[in-house]
């Protein structure tokens, strides 16, 4: 087989539009082929694993023994009958990358030959439906609040001039984000009253904004932050409900200090992430980069870079510990990643980002779940990635979903 040809049936299969006739001549094809080369064609090429996150081998081991469990492997390994082939060596060598892709993909199933040649596995419930109402993925949305009580919708905005607020501009731009623009930092001194602006992401939705002093944040869904619409004093301060990540415009004379209801960070210029929502136990401060003073109360720690710091609700003691930066930073860069989380926690992210409301029936948070998965993605298909790898089942009704064992 030539490799324009081999090329396009793996094309053909990964897209699943490969009809039964060529994915047999594949599999044919497959059982006597340089491995090497063909890996290198799908690790490097097809599946383009350098573009996303890897798995970590816990959370690869789940996948391969839910592969290795499934009464499908068998019935695939029964069209292999050469122990060397390229899907036992895929399945031996790479197939923490190859897990980790598939998760990216489509987050389902095994990692070869399943789709044409497997039947549903005896006993095992999907995810189900019951008047199912479209559920997307979340988007650009959010809502800005004036100083004078007006509230702009600005997925409906137009891109350009919004809003003014004396010498101070907001710009809505085409990717997404508001821009306060204040050409001259001399007439910093002629603004008399500070106003306040608050941006507003709703479930299913994120934002970003430059401050008037060049301060870049990205807010996550269900989230919210109050700031002025310029910085005029000794201090830049702003106040964050929810999550958000932040690179501060570094300025040693105007300390920049982020409040919550449950701490106060403070920084002169750095890159860090807080999440901070109503509904967690924890509230969580990430360091990447820069210094940032935690304080809550009387107590109060520096964090170096790669560093997290924990405060509980309704404590003072603040916890520091090294942070799982990867975990942290998924939601800004388009991922959710489990890393031995139990799901009542991974579906208060689910909840936020797909806007859809959650119910239990039984105890369910005595399994751990890992793995990595496209925000993108539909809500099925991570769900249905969930059901696979544990013992726990999914009813959508509406917008609604209840968790089962």
């Amino acid at each position: 087989m030539n490799e324009a040809k081999l090329k396009r049936l793996l094309h053909a299969y990964f897209n699943n539009t490969i009809s039964p006739a060529d994915c047999l001549e594949l599999l044919e094809y497959l059982k006597t082929a340089d491995v090497g080369k063909i890996e290198d064609y799908i690790s490097e090429d097809l599946l383009k694993l350098d573009e996303g996150p890897e798995l970590k081998p816990m959370q690869a081991r789940d996948i391969w023994k839910q592969i290795t469990s499934d009464a499908r492997y068998t019935n695939i390994a029964a069209h292999v009958t050469d122990n060397q082939s390229l899907a036992v060596k895929l399945y031996r060598k790479t197939w923490f990358k190859v897990a980790a892709s598939l998760l990216i993909f489509l987050t389902v199933g095994l990692i070869f030959f399943n789709r044409q040649f497997s039947q549903p596995v005896v006993g095992k419930r999907y995810v189900k439906h019951e008047n199912t109402a479209v559920i997307l993925p979340g988007s650009t949305k959010a809502t800005l609040t004036t100083a004078n009580g007006e509230v702009l919708v600005l997925e409906q905005a137009a891109n350009g001039l919004i809003a003014k607020s004396g010498n101070i501009k907001v710009l809505k731009t085409h990717s997404g984000q508001i821009v306060y623009n204040l050409r001259d930092q001399k007439q910093l001194s002629s603004i008399q009253q500070v106003s306040y602006n608050t941006l507003t992401t709703p479930k299913g939705g994120e934002y970003q904004v430059v401050l008037a002093d060049g301060t870049k944040i990205w807010l996550n869904a269900a989230s919210s932050i109050t700031y002025p619409t310029a910085f005029n004093g000794k201090e830049r301060r702003i106040k964050l409900i929810g999550e958000a990540y932040f690179e501060v415009a570094k300025d040693a004379r105007k300390p920049f200090y982020v409040n919550t209801a449950n701490g106060q960070i403070m920084v002169l210029g750095t890159h860090f992430n807080i999440s901070a929502y109503p509904d967690d136990e924890v509230t969580s401060t990430t360091l990447l980069e820069g210094a940032v003073q935690v304080t809550k109360n009387q107590s109060s720690s520096l964090l170096k870079p790669g560093q997290q710091a924990s405060i509980s609700r309704g404590s003072d003691y603040i916890s520091i510990a090294e942070a799982k930066i990867d975990e942290v930073m998924a939601w800004k860069n388009g991922y959710f990643i489990f890393d031995e989380d139990n799901i009542a926690d991974i579906m208060k992210k689910v909840s936020r980002w797909y806007d859809v409301d959650v119910q239990y029936h039984g105890l369910i948070n005595d399994q751990k779940f890992g793995g990595t998965f496209h925000r993108s993605k539909s809500i099925v298909e991570l769900l249905h990635y969930l059901e696979k790898i544990g013992n726990i089942h999914f009813l959508i009704t509406g917008r609604r979903i209840t968790v089962t064992k």
